[in-house]
């Protein structure tokens, strides 16, 4: 059963409202590295997005459980890595 419109055009205001907020708090740093706890709240908004993306536009939410989760385990993989990757670049300089 497809979603409805209104709770695609919801979904649609969401993942505006949340790419807003990553870019606003991204863009409080242009020069400086940005501080940890900022990244991992922008790596968060960015799973979020993915999930809505996922589940709402690729008509997924609740037809195909393991196929949702495994393309949602992308996401958060890649988050994972890149925070790995800033915590031990931040342990190496320190």
């Amino acid at each position: 059963m497809p979603l409805s419109r209104s709770k695609l055009v919801s979904s649609t205001i969401w993942i505006m409202l949340l790419a807003l907020a990553s870019a606003f708090l991204a863009a409080q740093w242009k020069q400086e590295t940005m501080p940890v706890l900022a990244l991992v709240v922008v790596l968060v908004l960015t799973v979020l997005k993915a999930r809505l993306v996922i589940l709402d536009f690729m008509h997924l939410r609740g037809h195909r459980p393991r196929l949702a989760a495994a393309l949602l385990c992308w996401p958060a993989f890649f988050a994972i890595v890149i925070l790995v990757k800033v915590l031990m670049a931040g342990l190496i300089a320190a």
